[in-house]
């Protein structure tokens, strides 16, 4: 198995499970986090062989960014069989404060455009070669939400209804 998988937020949580994950099941991993550091510490703490993957520093909320890592994938391992889009943030706001709506505007940049910004590049060759599955990671706290993070639930209620298949 040959097969490539292009994961966002690589550098903690949900993200560096899921590389474990997909590296146990053979995979190579193309791994893209604004800590690239630590996702390379965290490889070779796990004994990846440095031929299965490959570290892309890049921060999601900026979609020139993301849109090159992704461009330095496709040159460098080919077009990923899956890519998800795990990145995101929560930081509780309070619409009272004026601050908070600078937090709330990040909070969509990294989790709704960045989602997006992450895709971009891979629609095209993947359509070409008639495959590939392009995931968005939601949350629950985008159908019920939680108090103090209205940016998040809204965020993730989004990342739902922009990952949901046309009828």
């Amino acid at each position: 198995m040959d097969r490539l998988v292009f994961i966002t937020g690589a550098s903690s949580g949900i993200g560096q499970a899921l590389a474990l994950q997909y590296h146990r099941a053979g995979w190579r991993l193309a791994l893209a986090a604004r800590r690239a550091g630590e996702i390379e510490a965290w490889a070779k703490q796990q004994g990846l062989s440095p031929e299965r993957y490959a570290v892309y520093a890049a921060d999601v909320a900026d979609p020139g960014g993301i849109v090159g890592a992704a461009q330095r994938c496709l040159a460098t391992q080919g077009v990923p069989d899956v890519v998800i889009a795990n990145a995101g943030i929560s930081i509780g706001v309070d619409t009272a404060i004026r601050e908070d709506i600078d937090v709330i505007a990040r909070t969509f940049a990294t989790n709704n455009v960045g989602l997006a910004a992450t895709f971009h590049a891979f629609i095209d060759p993947m359509t070409r070669r008639g495959s590939g599955a392009l995931v968005g990671i939601g949350s629950v706290a985008g159908i019920r939400g939680l108090p103090g993070h209205g940016a998040y639930c809204a965020s993730k209620a989004a990342v739902i209804s922009y990952c949901a298949p046309a009828a």
